[in-house]
């Protein structure tokens, strides 16, 4: 006899959680090398930060593209997601594809990159946001001045034809926030200052909400399912992040961006400030 009644749990169903989920993408090949050298500081710090301060129930789930044994091991053993994933690299924008698709349909999923630090009750303001202004994609809240050269005209088109949207142009985005992250991205802040000169930011109000029309793909949060048929498979480790934007924002979806800076860009090594601000949350270890 090869087999003994029926599964029991064919006639069961999975309970619908919507809730949320925080989540990063990790990728840490190894340590010797010397780009990577100071990542895993950068990396625990995100992962801890985003956690720590989220200051809500969120479930966290962390994708790791084939890291180095270390950054496995610290994981599993010590920062303990309520999911981890262990994969070969297969890519940023893949991963985020499967984890889009892991969950149901109205689930806020938070999506990061792993060197993003994240400020104190970072999740709040940004899913006020999702909620309340119409027919949002993604909610990021990271502020950049450049990210206005892409992926947000349908968006601002969108908010200028809304009768209850109020849109003012200008220069907005505090010095403090670009210095930060040509520091993070190792730009000169005076080249950065002469190629941005002629860029205008469009800033929206709506219900007493304001709010950048644009997002930034390093770090957002949206419903799943409304960003899935924009998410898509790619064979490239590092590929261009633009099309997602893009595609997002010529659907008609809004992307937007909190006012104040709730996450930021650190680079691959851990700067004075960086050190300062960690020191502060107490989650710098030296």
């Amino acid at each position: 006899m090869s087999r003994v009644g029926s599964n029991p749990m064919r006639s069961r169903t999975i309970p619908n959680r919507p809730g949320v989920v925080i989540s990063a993408i990790v990728h840490l090949p190894r340590l010797s090398d010397t780009y990577h050298h100071h990542r895993m500081e950068i990396v625990r710090l995100c992962l801890e930060s985003m956690r720590k301060h989220v200051e809500e129930d969120a479930d966290v789930l962390i994708w790791d593209n084939g890291s180095c044994e270390e950054m496995r091991r610290w994981l599993s053993e010590h920062y303990r997601p309520d999911h981890l994933i262990l994969s070969k690299n297969i890519g940023k924008v893949s991963a985020r594809t499967a984890i889009l698709r892991m969950f149901h349909p109205d689930t806020i999923i938070g999506i990061s990159d792993d060197d993003m630090l994240f400020y104190p009750g970072w999740l709040r303001p940004q899913k006020k946001l999702l909620g309340i202004y119409p027919n949002v994609g993604v909610v990021s809240g990271y502020p950049v001045v450049t990210q206005f050269r892409w992926g947000c005209s349908h968006t601002i088109e969108k908010a200028e034809k809304h009768p209850d949207i109020n849109v003012t142009y200008g220069k907005f985005i505090e010095e403090e926030y670009d210095r930060d992250f040509c520091t993070s991205i190792g730009r000169d802040y005076g080249f950065q200052l002469r190629t941005t000169t002629n860029d205008i930011q469009a800033k929206a109000l709506y219900k007493g909400r304001e709010a950048y029309l644009t997002g930034h793909h390093c770090q957002f949060i949206c419903y799943a399912g409304r960003i899935l048929p924009f998410a898509v498979w790619d064979n490239h480790p590092m590929a261009d992040e633009k099309p997602f934007d893009g595609a997002i924002d010529r659907a008609g979806l809004m992307r937007l961006t909190t006012t104040k800076r709730y996450t930021r860009h650190m680079g691959n090594i851990p700067d004075e400030k960086i050190i300062r601000e960690a020191q502060s949350f107490g989650l710098w270890k030296n």
